[in-house]
């Protein structure tokens, strides 16, 4: 084993009187290295993009959510008592919060835009998902949460109630914190009544569909807003473990007279399309390194053309079959192995460059506004050791050939010398 790896690194340098096949082996080993950064950059992108709207929406998303449509839920506190006293669900739940979900107009000056309006008990919310870190600044929570706390208190509501707004949609009303904004209030009447709101902050979650639409009240706002009385819309779940919401939910259904909704199914198409392009896009790619396996192939080929007459003399001094053919496996492999560290290194300052300078803004149709990166240990071994596996599969055929060669054939060659 010794004796072939020494002769197969000899040959992976040039002699003084042929540099070309030098050059061969640079260029197949740089085709390599630049199919496997390719693969390890897509997937690298594609994981990013499927583990940030994962997280995200589960920060806009409770993970269980428990309703009653059309008509809704009177006195939730109830539900939520029977739901955290349920020694079924004790090892599950971690928190349950009502919530108002209505769709609305809302105004500023000359403008006005559809919004999504979010009532919530801010104090019971975080229980079940913090948004703490997606609201600027984060005491506006607290804003709203004085505002449930007051009217439990039995202190006459403001008269100018306070809304957190998503950050594009500020935009869109032209406002800002402190600002004010107006909501069309559901009426009977032909003509709907407004009403004034002062922005307490901003909501940013990093998913377009959610920051140009969500308009967030005090669950006590939203309730004398749409004139609701005590009913609420639901009760949003939140568990321990994310993953379990559909065996939870299903849990639930057949003991609560309620409509139960989890987390994935609010974009399970998108995720199944996600998987389904993440196959296909990582075939394409692959074929950059399979084309470079055969570029391998050729060079391989070259080598043992060029190293008839060695490979007679090795033969004539006692080298085996076995020998001769590990001699061109270990040359194959190493540049399998050398394409596979320049395509990692590769892959690393691609996607570090993308992380760090987000310069790709994705279109509109797009949740994120620029390409996330997810580095993952399995993408970058398995990317690797694929690719390490396909040079070396590309070296058997040549190898065999080599130890074929019998110690005469190649004498009387024009082959390269050992030494």
């Amino acid at each position: 084993m010794r004796f072939s790896r020494i002769i197969a690194f000899r040959y992976l340098h040039a002699s003084r009187e042929n540099r070309y096949f030098s050059w061969i082996t640079a260029l197949s080993l740089l085709g390599l290295a630049i199919g496997v950064a390719a693969l390890i950059v897509v997937l690298s992108v594609i994981n990013g993009f499927e583990y940030e709207l994962r997280n995200r929406f589960l920060q806009a998303n409770a993970h269980i959510m428990a309703y009653r449509y059309p008509a809704g839920m009177v006195a939730p506190e109830k539900w939520e008592q029977r739901i955290m006293n349920d020694k079924d669900l004790k090892d599950d739940v971690q928190g349950v919060s009502p919530f108002i979900h209505y769709e609305t107009l809302a105004k500023n000056e000359a403008v006005m835009q559809g919004v999504l309006v979010r009532g919530i008990a801010p104090r019971q919310r975080e229980k079940v998902q913090s948004i703490a870190n997606l609201i600027n600044p984060p005491g506006a929570l607290d804003v709203l949460q004085k505002e449930v706390d007051d009217k439990k208190a039995g202190k006459p509501e403001p008269e100018l109630p306070s809304v957190i707004i998503g950050s594009g949609l500020m935009e869109t009303l032209k406002t800002k914190i402190g600002g004010t904004i107006h909501l069309v209030a559901p009426s009977e009447n032909r003509f709907s009544e407004m009403k004034r709101f002062k922005v307490a902050g901003t909501y940013n979650s990093g998913l377009k569909h959610y920051d140009n639409r969500l308009v967030i009240l005090s669950l006590t706002t939203a309730q004398t807003f749409f004139g609701m009385g005590d009913t609420v819309t639901g009760l949003e779940i939140g568990l321990k473990d994310a993953d379990r919401s559909p065996e939870v939910a299903r849990k639930m259904e057949p003991k609560y007279d309620l409509s139960f909704r989890e987390w994935q199914s609010y974009n399970r198409p998108l995720f199944e399309a996600m998987e389904r392009e993440r196959f296909v896009i990582a075939i394409i790619v692959a074929m950059v390194v399979l084309v470079a396996g055969f570029n391998i192939l050729t060079t391989v080929f070259v080598s043992v053309s060029q190293r008839q007459r060695d490979i007679s003399i090795l033969k004539a001094l006692g080298a085996t079959n076995s020998q001769i053919m590990r001699l061109f496996l270990i040359q194959s492999s190493c540049i399998g192995v050398g394409g596979s560290l320049v395509g990692i290194v590769l892959a690393g300052a691609i996607s570090f460059i993308l992380e760090k300078y987000p310069f790709i803004d994705l279109p509109e149709p797009y949740f994120l506004k620029s390409l996330p990166v997810h580095y993952s240990f399995a993408v970058y071994s398995i990317v690797s050791l694929s690719a390490i596996g396909i040079c070396l599969a590309a070296g058997l055929y040549p190898a065999f050939i080599a130890s074929r060669v019998s110690p005469t054939e190649g004498i009387a060659g024009t082959g390269q010398a050992i030494v």
